[in-house]
This record gives C-alpha cells, sequence and structure tokens, in this order.
C-alpha cells in the first residue's frame, strides 16, 4: 500500500514538472496599467459626448404633466414640514414664526437643533411664496383675459392663444361611440306634451282605436298605415302655425322632404316593428286573447297605445333650425 502511495506521487511531481509556467495576466502591473488606462479613455469618450435633449419635453401635456407632479411634491414636502413643526398646514405666518422662535429659544444650546428648525421655517416660506406668486399670475392671466374679451371678443383671444377653441370650446367629454350619439339624439327629441297636444293624440289614437273596435274589418288597413300618421304627426309637432290649420304647415299635403319629417318617418317605422313584436308576444301568452274573436284589434290596441305615447313625447323639428330637403 505504501509502494502504490509512493509510486502516484513521483508520479504527480513529475506531471508538473513537464507542465508549462502559467501567466497570470491579471495580476501582471503592466495589464493592471494598459486596463486603466483603456477605461479612463473610455470614460472621458463618453462625457465628452453632448447630451442630446428631450425632443417631447415641451410638448402641453407633457408640461402640464410635470407641472402637476412639481405640485404634488411640494404639497408633500409642506405637509411634511409642518408636521416636523407641529403646526397644521392651514397655519398663518404669524403662527409660524411664533412657532419657530419658541423652538429656537428651547433649543438653544443644541445647535443641530436650532438649525434645522430654521431650515424648516425658511423651506415654509419659500413654499408659501411660490404658492402666492401662482396664485396671483393665474388671477392675473384670467383677468387680462376677460378684459380682451370684452373689448374684442373673439379677436381678443385670438391674439392671447394659437387655439381659440381650447378657451372657448368644453373639454370633450367622454362618449362611446354609435350609444352616446344615440342618447343625445333622443334626448335633443324628447319633448314632454302640454294640455292642447296630450288631448290631440288621446282624442286621435283613442278614436280610431274604437272604430276598429265598432268595425273589425277596418282593422286590418289601419294596422299596415298607422306608422304613417305617427310619423306625419311627430315631424308635424313644433312647425310655425302648428294652431293655425288655415295658415299652418298640413302633414299630409305636399310632400314630406324636409330632414327632420325624414327622421320622424324613421322612428315612426321602428316603433311600429317594435310595437308589433312586443303585441304579439302579449297577446299570446294569455290564451283567453288568442282564441278570441278579437285577437287581432288586441294586438292594434297595443300598437296604438304604443305610437300615440311616442307621437305625444317626441318632437324632431328644433325651432330657428332651417332644415334641408332630402328628397326630390
Amino acid at each position: 500500500m505504501k509502494t502504490s502511495l509512493g509510486l502516484f506521487l513521483s508520479l504527480v511531481v513529475a506531471t508538473s514538472a513537464f507542465a508549462p509556467p502559467s501567466r497570470n495576466l491579471g495580476g501582471s502591473p503592466l495589464f493592471q496599467k494598459s486596463n486603466t488606462r483603456s477605461s479612463q479613455a473610455l470614460n472621458s469618450a463618453i462625457s465628452a459626448l453632448p447630451s442630446l435633449p428631450n425632443p417631447y419635453k415641451n410638448l402641453p401635456w407633457i408640461t402640464e404633466r410635470e407641472q402637476q407632479r412639481e405640485q404634488r411634491r411640494l404639497t408633500n414636502a409642506n405637509a411634511a414640514l409642518f408636521r416636523e413643526l407641529g403646526l397644521p398646514e392651514d397655519a398663518t405666518y404669524e403662527d409660524v414664526a411664533a412657532k419657530t422662535d419658541h423652538l429656537i429659544e428651547l433649543a438653544a444650546g443644541d445647535i443641530k437643533k436650532k438649525i434645522r428648525v430654521e431650515i424648516a421655517r425658511d423651506k415654509i416660506y419659500m413654499i408659501r411664496l411660490n404658492e402666492r406668486i401662482t396664485g396671483v399670475r393665474r388671477e392675473n392671466d384670467d383677468a387680462y383675459i376677460a378684459s380682451k374679451w370684452e373689448e374684442k371678443g373673439r379677436e381678443g383671444l385670438v391674439e392671447l392663444t394659437d387655439s381659440v377653441d381650447d378657451i372657448i370650446k368644453p373639454k370633450a367629454a367622454f362618449k362611446i361611440p354609435v350609444i352616446s350619439g344615440l342618447i343625445e339624439y333622443f334626448q335633443s327629441i324628447y319633448k314632454p306634451p302640454d294640455e292642447n297636444w296630450t288631448k290631440r293624440q288621446a282624442v286621435i289614437w283613442g278614436a280610431s282605436t274604437l272604430v276598429c273596435l265598432i268595425s273589425p274589418p277596418l282593422t286590418e288597413n289601419f294596422a299596415r298605415l298607422n306608422w304613417l300618421a305617427a310619423g306625419g304627426m311627430m315631424g308635424y309637432r313644433g312647425m310655425p302655425g302648428m294652431e293655425n290649420r288655415e295658415a299652418g304647415y298640413n302633414p299630409f299635403r305636399g310632400k314630406r322632404n324636409k330632414k327632420h319629417q325624414v327622421q320622424a318617418m324613421g322612428i315612426a317605422i321602428m316603433l311600429w316593428v317594435v310595437a308589433k313584436g312586443m303585441a304579439e308576444s302579449v297577446v299570446m301568452k294569455f290564451p283567453a286573447l288568442a282564441a278570441s274573436r278579437s285577437c287581432e284589434w288586441f294586438k292594434f290596441a297595443i300598437v296604438q297605445g304604443a305610437l300615440g305615447l311616442a307621437t305625444a313625447f317626441i318632437q324632431t323639428y328644433k325651432e330657428g333650425e332651417d332644415s334641408g330637403e332630402l328628397m326630390i
């Protein structure tokens, strides 16, 4: 065993004797010197490069965002300083001065604490001064804009800004495509009826429904054309001379080629289709109505009620609006 171990050690020593000497370049003074010189040259070249300005720095929304961020930072710093002095944030100048003088007297022997109190006081004064300057500048700008508007009107505002719409037009509200437009349109054509219009609609739609009940053969003919009467009255409502039947506009004479009249006909057809589907489903849910000989009249009455209600509350004509002709 000892002989084998001795042979192994002899072999290791002999092998290491023929191995080439290792060169530690990292530990060489020459290599360290050249490496240091190259790094210094690289740092000098990087520092010599000109700093490129941010091309988006002066964009309006980025500038506004930076101002808001700076305002929040000043507000937080102001609150921290007031907490450090033990004062409320709405403390007056006299309160801040009295409190800091009192703290300086208490810290007469502690120079570091005295300096810290004086620094906090000076920062509060600086923040208050900046807030006052900003407020005065904003008030002056608003007063100047108001005076320009009073003196020259719209032309005066043109002198102040490149885009008058930024001042005159309000900020656009959030809108959903198609849906927001439909909601705004239906809000514009909705108009509660007065007493005369309510009575007129009750007489027209109620009398025609009762006539069809007395004479059932008329129901089918009326049910096909009642949307036409609804559209005519929706487009007729509110037009000049509506109350004067001799000099006013007759919705059942001449061409219905105005924009608001075409809109009224489209609304009437849409409501007529929806009302017929609703009437069909309602009547069929009640076996007694579905099996009755007046089944069609019940459906007709529901459609009449829906069209009469829509005619009472919808007015497509807008006063003072000159609707152009759409159809020949």
